[in-house]
């Protein structure tokens, strides 16, 4: 097996520095004025969506899935091809805020990662603010891991992934299937995981971040649409509740340069106290879900370090079977 990669040693790129550069002078700057009501949103979804088809996103081999079960509706899609019964699977999660983005927006990535690990991979549609509140996004997910079951998948099959939001989206799926009595997944991939629906948490590692891509009161005002009215105690919103020593093997990858290094952190430090097991990595000077985005060195690295960490689950996996 591969060795973790040192991150505590690593010096950002020349490259990375760039995008810092350009973030910082662009859209953090408009992120200070943009107005954030909801037609506004519904506006950049739409804007988002229609530019990843001008990109070829739709060209990535996709079937999309529109399936009712006993639960309620299951939507995302198979990203290549369909899994099979007993098949290895990647449950994908994307972020952007419960408010924008995609199964679409992450159709490459999540393409990627699938075939590098060797997995079907599924990406779920989860419902968005401002049309649709907490916790229906949670909800969305249950019912999905669920269905993968109905489908003929052993959680032992499944690796969760997620960004941001979907990596809140990960752990609050953990918690439900802890309440209702329901085998978790093999392993959890968090990419910048949202940890404290409140926001508070990343807004406090704001300053020592230095975050070069927004601002916390554009941020919060965003998810806002999604949690308005949500209760800060419920598990589902605040995931640091869920931790416990019974939640599966679970890899975080954040940079050092983002605010939700914060929520990163808070997991990771709650994790570990509470006997689980959590390998967190704080890339120094990367932005917000950095290994999405290929165009510095360190997405690469990190995306490795991602397909490092499921071939260990699979090679654990296979040593309990020997």
């Amino acid at each position: 097996m591969k060795a973790p990669y040192d991150v505590s040693g690593h010096v950002p790129s020349r490259q990375s520095q760039a995008v810092n550069v350009v973030m910082r002078s662009t859209f953090k700057q408009v992120s200070r004025v943009l107005p954030t009501p909801a037609p506004a949103v519904r506006v950049a979804r739409t804007a988002i969506e229609r530019a990843c088809v001008l990109a070829g996103f739709d060209k990535v081999p996709h079937t999309h899935v529109r399936e009712h079960t006993d639960n309620g509706q299951v939507r995302g899609e198979w990203v290549g091809p369909e899994a099979r019964p007993g098949d290895q699977v990647l449950l994908y999660t994307h972020g952007s805020a419960y408010a924008v983005c995609s199964p679409r927006t992450h159709r490459g990535f999540v393409a990627a990662f699938a075939r590098r690990t060797d997995r079907r991979a599924f990406s779920l549609d989860y419902r968005l603010g401002p049309e649709h509140r907490f916790p229906a996004a949670h909800d969305d997910i249950v019912r999905a891991y669920l269905w993968l079951l109905s489908r003929g998948h052993r959680p032992e099959d499944i690796v969760v992934a997620g960004d941001s939001a979907g990596g809140h989206l990960s752990l609050s799926l953990c918690g439900e299937l802890r309440r209702i009595g329901v085998g978790m997944p093999a392993g959890l991939v968090l990419i910048s995981p949202l940890v404290d629906g409140s926001f508070d948490t990343a807004a406090a590692a704001y300053g020592p971040s230095n975050d070069a891509t927004t601002v916390p009161r554009f941020a919060r005002r965003l998810i806002g649409h999604y949690f308005r009215g949500a209760d800060r105690d419920d598990p589902r919103f605040d995931v640091s509740l869920e931790a416990g020593p019974d939640l599966p093997p679970t890899l975080v990858i954040a940079g050092g340069g983002e605010m939700m290094r914060g929520d990163s952190e808070l997991w990771g430090e709650v994790q570990t106290a509470a006997g689980g097991h959590c390998e967190l990595q704080v890339w120094p000077g990367q932005v917000h879900v950095f290994p999405i985005f290929g165009l510095v060195p360190e997405a690469r690295l990190a995306f490795r370090e991602m397909v490092r960490f499921v071939e260990e689950l699979d090679g654990a996996a296979l040593s309990d079977v020997g």
